[in-house]
Order: structure tokens, then sequence, then C-alpha cells
């Protein structure tokens, strides 16, 4: 008997089969007056700009912006995300060659999923 494993990450913090790392934290916060995320990955075109796209449910994006990425395609930073509606969010990582605010085709895209505001335990 044989088979086909299919295996799919999210938010992960290693590197499988090529795909870039990433790693995003905290996750949640505060939807009215924002928070800083701390945010490192590696593994994409290496000196390329990296957009971010910050994508609700409906696929509306209420905020982006970029990273230039290091020698190993990576950077270690973080991003302002305030003002937004509370809700559920993926944060998209991808290499954006052309500058035109539009994720590479061809790039290896990562994101993480992101709440407003975080759940009460």
């Amino acid at each position: 008997m044989s088979g086909i494993i299919l295996l799919v990450l999210n938010n992960s913090q290693y590197s499988i089969f090529g795909a870039p790392f990433l790693n995003v934290s905290p996750t949640c916060g505060p939807s009215k007056s924002g928070f800083n995320m701390n945010v490192s990955t590696d593994g994409f075109t290496p000196n390329a700009q990296i957009d971010w796209k910050l994508i609700t449910s409906n696929n509306k994006t209420p905020t982006y912006g970029y990273f230039s990425a290091n020698s190993t395609g990576g950077f270690n930073d973080s991003v302002f995300v305030g003002d937004l509606k509370d809700g559920h969010y993926k944060m998209y990582f991808g290499t954006d060659a052309n500058a035109d605010g539009k994720l590479d085709i061809t790039s290896p895209i990562a994101y993480a999923n992101i709440s407003m505001p975080c759940s009460k335990q």
C-alpha cells in the first residue's frame, strides 16, 4: 500500500520542503489601541522586498507594508498594527520583485493567523 501525505503548515516556526520560516508574536492584541508584532522570517529570495498584507475574512486589506530581506531571504523586525476592527485576519508574506504591491506568483508565501482582540481565557 502506498500513499501521499500532504503536510500544510501555517504560523510555523520551522521550515520544511523549502517553505519560508515564519514566526509572528504575538498573534493577537487590542484592536483599538494597536500593538507591536515581532516578525522574523527566512527562506525568501535573498535581498528581495518582502511584502506583508493583513487580509480580513472578506478579502479586504486594511493594512500592509514591506521589509527588506537580508542575504538569506529573511528579516527580524517589528510592525505596529492598530485601529482594526475586531475579527480574524491572515497576515501574508511574500516577495514583490517589481514593487507593484502584489505578491509575486512564483514567490513562496507564508502566513500567520491574527486575532483582534485576544480571546479571554
